[in-house]
C-alpha cells in the first residue's frame, strides 16, 4: 500500500521544465515589438501559431501550438504577467492535475543593439513522466531563431531606409545565434 500510495504521490508531483535562450543583434524595444504584435504570428512563428483574444494581465487566450512533428493543439491559456521586459501565461487540461505549463518569455537587454531573450516553461502533472516535450523544446529553438531573424531584420531595414534616402543603398549585416537549451 505505501508503494502504491509513494507512486501517486511522485506522479501527482511530477514536473519538468524546458529553457532557450537566443542571443538578438537587435534593440529590446524591436525584439518586444514582434513578441507582443501576435497577430503577425501566423505570418513567422513557426511554434506558437496563433493567439486570439486581448492579451492582458489576468485574461484568457486560446493559444495554438505547434508542436515539431505534431498536430497543432489549441487551448485557453490565463495571462499572468505582462510587463515590458515579460510575458508568462499558465495554461492546463480540463482535468484539475493532469497538466498545468507555465510558460514565461524574458526580454533582456544588454546593450543598444544586443538583448537576451529567454522562453522557458515548467510543466508539472499527472502525464508528464509518460509525456515526451522534446518536439515542444525543438519548437521553442524554432520560435526564437524566427524572433532573431525578425527583429535583426527591423533594424536591418532602418539603415536600408535611411541609407536610400541619402545614397540610393544599404548594407546587410549578418547576426549569430547563440542557443542554448536545458
Amino acid at each position: 500500500m505505501k508503494a502504491v500510495a509513494s507512486l501517486g504521490i511522485l506522479l501527482l508531483t511530477s514536473c519538468t521544465s524546458v529553457q532557450t535562450k537566443i542571443e538578438i543583434e537587435a534593440p529590446a524595444k524591436d525584439v518586444r515589438k514582434v513578441l507582443f504584435d501576435f497577430g503577425d504570428y501566423p505570418q513567422w512563428n513557426p511554434f506558437i501559431v496563433k493567439v486570439e483574444g486581448s492579451v492582458a494581465e489576468g485574461s484568457t487566450v486560446m493559444v495554438t501550438v505547434k508542436p515539431v512533428g505534431k498536430n497543432a493543439l489549441s487551448g485557453n491559456t490565463i495571462v499572468t504577467s505582462l510587463t515590458d521586459t515579460r510575458l508568462a501565461w499558465t495554461g492546463s487540461l480540463a482535468i484539475p492535475g493532469l497538466f498545468r505549463g507555465d510558460h514565461e518569455f524574458i526580454i533582456e537587454e544588454q546593450g543598444p543593439n544586443k538583448t537576451i531573450f529567454y522562453q522557458n516553461e515548467k510543466m508539472s502533472g499527472i502525464i508528464i513522466p509518460f509525456f515526451d516535450f522534446k518536439p515542444e523544446a525543438a519548437g521553442f529553438v524554432l520560435m526564437n531563431e524566427a524572433l532573431k531573424k525578425r527583429a535583426e531584420k527591423c533594424v536591418l531595414e532602418r539603415p536600408r531606409a535611411e541609407s536610400a534616402r541619402d545614397n540610393g543603398g544599404g548594407q546587410d549585416v549578418a547576426g549569430v545565434a547563440d542557443i542554448a537549451s536545458s
